[in-house]
């Protein structure tokens, strides 16, 4: 992984493991249950939405599921994610949508040196999201792209494009959003 920050101060609020949850058994009930299973072998069992827990706790168990089941998996599940989290009412068009990703971010995780997900627009239906967090990659994509097509009325595709991956030891991964 190619992300600098530390994770020693950082922490999530338990409703971020527990959208994951939901969203794994969005992609089907064995997935929901070995997410379930992971996090409680890391030590995160009975989750309270609104309780803090240690990052490295969900992000071990995600790059664990990643390994295991494969970036598809991976890309499925963070595509799910949107679904079930809240979005603010205010919010109708993509663009919007991208860059309050954020936003969402920084309310559900907490620490000196989180990272971040910065959207620039470039033209009517289009942008570059650059991630700088230690979430895997293929998570980041799928989040992208169910964010982008929980507000879009047409297809969305996304694709990375930067010189550099986190997976490969990069800092940050860019990707081409498209709502087409």
């Amino acid at each position: 992984m190619g992300f600098d920050g530390t994770l020693e101060d950082s922490e999530v609020i338990g409703r971020s493991p527990l959208s994951y949850i939901a969203a794994g058994e969005s992609v089907s009930s064995f997935v929901g249950k070995q997410i379930t299973n992971k996090l409680a072998e890391y030590g995160l069992e009975d989750i309270e939405p609104d309780e803090w827990y240690p990052l490295e706790i969900p992000l071990a168990m995600l790059y664990d599921m990643n390994e295991e089941y494969g970036d598809v998996r991976m890309r499925n599940m963070g595509q799910n994610v949107p679904q079930h989290v809240e979005f603010p009412p205010e919010l109708s068009e993509v663009e919007n949508a991208l860059r309050a990703i954020d936003t969402a971010y920084h309310q559900n995780h907490r620490g000196s040196e989180i990272g971040s997900y910065e959207f620039r627009q470039e033209g009517e239906s289009a942008g570059v999201m650059t991630c700088e967090n230690p979430y895997p990659c293929e998570f980041d994509k799928g989040l992208i792209r169910g964010v982008a097509k929980k507000f879009a009325n047409n297809p969305v595709e996304v694709e990375e494009i930067g010189d550099q991956c986190r997976s490969d030891g990069g800092q940050c991964c860019e990707y081409r959003v498209e709502w087409l």
